[in-house]
């Protein structure tokens, strides 16, 4: 994967010749379409760094929803369940913290002891 910091612009191989490029963040209702306008801001941002691209020839164009927490911190740890346990609202980072978040929510509900670190993203907080 590569992130086009200035354009903030993310690509991201997917094999077979493909790639997604992806990019702009919006806080919009979880139910609003693709706005063209966007993906055409996406096209225009990465069009000068990403030569032979068909962007025509676009076999994919979704938008979704990044999963956030009203304080914006994740929900990491037990619930009011005791069988069930959360790991996510981690918004757009959650591909990269997701795994670490995850490795010690493991730890946690395998030793029965919580890391210090995950104190502050408790999901009853």
């Amino acid at each position: 994967p590569t992130y086009l910091a200035a354009q903030k612009v993310v690509c991201t191989p997917l094999g077979e010749g493909r790639v997604r490029v992806a990019g702009m963040m919006e806080l919009a209702p979880a139910d609003r379409p693709v706005d063209p306008r966007r993906i055409q801001a996406i096209i225009a941002a990465s069009r000068p760094l990403l030569r032979g691209i068909d962007w025509e020839a676009r076999t994919d164009t979704w938008v979704g929803a990044r999963p956030c927490t009203p304080d914006g911190l994740p929900l990491i740890g037990p619930t009011g369940s005791p069988r069930v346990y959360v790991n996510g609202g981690h918004g757009m980072w959650g591909v990269a913290l997701g795994p670490l978040s995850g490795r010690l929510l493991a730890d946690a509900i395998a030793t029965g002891a919580s890391p210090a670190e995950l104190a502050p993203l408790h999901p009853l907080r």
